[in-house]
């Protein structure tokens, strides 16, 4: 029978069940949205977005990258300097914070430790090797490196977009004051 009586109009009487039912449904929706919503939100202090593509440059060249790096910005917990060096054993050296490491180049602007463990990625370094945005492939850090301190501003803005570009939150980067 539906919910008009012949003659009589609505049925007040017979709806009941059908708005029960609807107020059920409705219940269980906003469960289903609930159950959304209780999603934990990536972690405030992520350093880099996992989903985003990170790469090392194609101009990466052993020989150029080597030498004196002083950190001018930074994403996490940066070495206030850095020395690379091709060894002759064809391994490259990271020598940052008192403490050596050796690397094995595996693709262009990305480095590999020795032994396992950290992957450094040279994301871009501008055409003179003044300046370049390294990170570490795990997420805990990423800097800005330059020849100098404080480096060229145009550079050194390149290098952050790069950053960004590669998924690292540019909003948690500090400058390093020398």
């Amino acid at each position: 029978m539906g919910p008009f009586r012949a003659g009589r109009g609505l049925c007040t009487t017979c709806t009941q069940p059908v708005h029960r039912r609807s107020a059920a449904w409705a219940f269980l929706g906003l469960l289903g949205l609930a159950g959304c919503a209780a999603v934990a939100p990536p972690a405030s202090d992520a350093l880099r977005d996992e989903g985003a593509v990170l790469a090392g440059t194609t101009r990466f060249d052993a020989a150029r990258f080597a030498g004196d790096w002083q950190t001018v910005a930074c994403i996490g917990t940066c070495a206030e300097a850095a020395q690379y060096s091709v060894a002759t054993d064809d391994a490259y050296v990271r020598v940052a914070g008192g403490d050596s490491t050796g690397f094995d180049i595996t693709a262009p602007g990305v480095l590999h430790a020795r032994g396992g463990g950290q992957t450094l990625v040279v994301m871009w370094v501008d055409d003179g090797f003044r300046t370049a945005a390294v990170g570490d492939a795990a997420g805990t850090w990423a800097a800005v490196i330059d020849r100098a301190r404080p480096g060229g501003a145009d550079r050194v803005k390149a290098a952050r977009e790069i950053l960004d570009f590669n998924g690292w939150d540019v909003s948690q980067i500090q400058r390093v004051e020398g």
